[in-house]
This record gives C-alpha cells, structure tokens and sequence, in this order.
C-alpha cells in the first residue's frame, strides 16, 4: 500500500503518468534536495560557548557539498525554468496546481515538462530503461 496524495509524484505514478525510471529520477533528486537542506540551512550559532574544548561544528558537511554540486549539474541541464519545476514539484513537494495554477492547459503543460525534465535527469543518472 502506497500513500497516493504524499506528493505529486507518487499522485502521477499511480495514475501511470510516469514510469519507473522517472519516478526513480525524481526520488533522487528528492533525496539530493533534502541532503542539501532544501528546506532551508540551519544557522550556526558563533557567539555559543563551547563546552569540555568541544570543536565547532562545520557549517556544511561534505554530503551537503556533494549534493550541491550534483544539484548544480542537474541545474545546468535542465535550466532555469525546468529546474524551478523540478524542484518545487520533486523536491518541496508541491502538487502542479499549486506551481503553476488551476488551468487545465497550464497543468497539462506543467505535466509534459515534468516528464521531460525526469527524462533527462534519469538519463544524466543512466536510470533511463532502453526503449
């Protein structure tokens, strides 16, 4: 049992608008926006006082970098626009409605992009099945 109105992308799943090897591109980048902290980056405190000579804590820690610099590649391929809608549908977490409105061509729209922007990410991440 799946939970279909988790996200957007189990929703589009579900209904067999996307297939496997999409639904694993948007998985990964999933997990590559939340490892960067795409929920925004926590604040480091300077002004606290270290207990017991305890070190301070590294502000960004080499997954996040890596993350970053994966994310910076899917960017580049992508684009702006693209990568906006990737992120805010696979990434946040939003539904279509929500990013681009309630028009029915405007969400047709926003869907074929979609596609087209996990079919690119999959085959930059070799995810892509052979057709």
């Amino acid at each position: 049992m799946m939970n279909v109105r988790e996200s957007a992308i189990t929703t589009m799943a579900a209904r067999g608008v996307l297939d496997a090897a999409q639904v694993a591109a948007a998985d990964r980048f999933r997990r590559l926006w939340e490892m960067m902290g795409g929920k925004g980056a926590g604040a480091v405190d300077y002004g606290r006082e270290r207990v017991d000579g305890g070190k301070a804590p590294d502000p960004i820690t080499q997954r996040q970098a890596n993350a970053g610099k994966e994310l910076a590649r899917c960017r580049a391929l992508l684009g702006a626009r693209m990568y906006g809608l990737v992120s805010a549908v696979a990434g946040e977490g939003y539904a279509l409605h929500e990013v681009v409105g309630d028009g029915k061509r405007e969400r047709l729209t926003a869907a074929d992009m979609l596609r087209m922007g996990l079919d690119d990410l999959a085959e930059l991440w070799r995810l892509a099945t052979r057709r």
